[in-house]
């Protein structure tokens, strides 16, 4: 019989403040670097987009995910664009994307000022890296794609990096309530790496030159979905400022290339009642070869969790 947890809700634990060809690198590569560190996300739209329906007059909407291409006839690809070019106008009109079609609309000053709230050029979160590959320089993280919290579309993205975080302060995970991290990165830091891909098994992208030298650079060999077990594993993660801890889990059930696993280590548990919003990425290692990466955790019990296969993430394909 299925544990009873699984017919309860699933979360996606990439906290936001708010599916590619395989790769041939990573089809050869029989080892990599095991991360965990905590990390601060950002992506650029290189568009403004909105995050909500909004009603402009009695009955003219503009819809969430509508993209403001133009005002007047100058073009828009910022909020610093928007805000520039409204200014000291009491009428003006705006050129908008809807569904690949274009439309346009007159507009006062005052309903600009309706709109400028909800307005997104970029969106930010943190979660957890998951490998690095030493040969390429190459960062898998999370484990799932990025999707914009207060819009729920998966958002096209111009540029995207990567900071490491600090972990301030934890919020406990309770039974229907998913706790989550507090953190902080100096606003004046490089970003340790540039993203390519947001798809369905995570970022992707490069890790710059200085970051790696910061990091502990042991590999292990990457474990097929066949070799997954039931019984013991290690949950790498990151709960206290910058420092990376192993985790006990015990690895519950296994299907293709997912699988569950409830946390067991009693100083996690403690900590932070179990899995975490910002967890999404962690690596997860059995009989010292990296086999999954933690994706997803069980709202209403928040000690259990479900897990990615690690060559499935690396395929970048399902």
């Amino acid at each position: 019989m299925k544990p009873s947890y699984r017919i309860w809700s699933l979360i996606p634990i990439l906290f936001f403040t708010f599916f590619f060809a395989v790769s041939p690198t990573f089809a050869q590569k029989t080892s990599v670097v095991p991360l965990g560190q905590s990390i601060q996300i950002d992506l650029q739209y290189g568009a403004v987009l909105l995050s909500h329906d909004v009603l402009l007059t009695d009955d003219y909407w503009l819809r969430t995910g509508d993209s403001i291409q133009q005002i007047d006839s100058q073009n828009v690809t910022s909020m610093e664009d928007i805000k520039t070019h409204i200014k000291d106008k009491k009428q003006l009109i705006i050129h908008y994307e809807r569904n690949k079609k274009m439309y346009t609309k007159e507009i006062t000053s005052e309903q600009i000022l309706k709109l400028l709230p909800f307005l997104k050029d970029a969106t930010e979160g943190i979660g957890t890296l998951t490998y690095l590959n030493l040969e390429t320089h190459e960062f898998g993280a999370l484990g799932h794609q990025i999707i914009d919290h207060n819009s729920g579309l998966t958002p096209s993205f111009s540029e995207g990096s990567i900071y490491l975080s600090s972990i301030e302060q934890i919020k406990k995970s309770i039974p229907g309530k998913p706790g989550y991290k507090i953190t902080s990165h100096q606003n004046n830091t490089s970003p340790i790496g540039g993203i390519n891909e947001n798809n369905i098994y995570g970022i992707f992208g490069k890790m710059e030159e200085n970051a790696i030298e910061n990091i502990p650079l042991q590999e292990v060999e990457i474990a097929d979905k066949e070799a997954i077990m039931t019984g013991e594993a290690i949950m790498r993660t990151s709960i206290d400022g910058e420092k990376v801890q192993d985790f006990t889990i015990e690895i519950t059930t296994i299907e293709d290339h997912q699988f569950q696993f409830t946390v067991t280590d009693k100083v996690l548990i403690e900590k932070t009642g179990g899995i975490l919003q910002g967890m999404s990425g962690s690596p997860i290692i059995q009989q010292n070869k990296l086999i999954g990466v933690v994706t997803h955790m069980y709202v209403e019990k928040p000690k259990n969790g479900a897990a990615l296969s690690i060559t499935e993430m690396m395929k970048k394909n399902p």
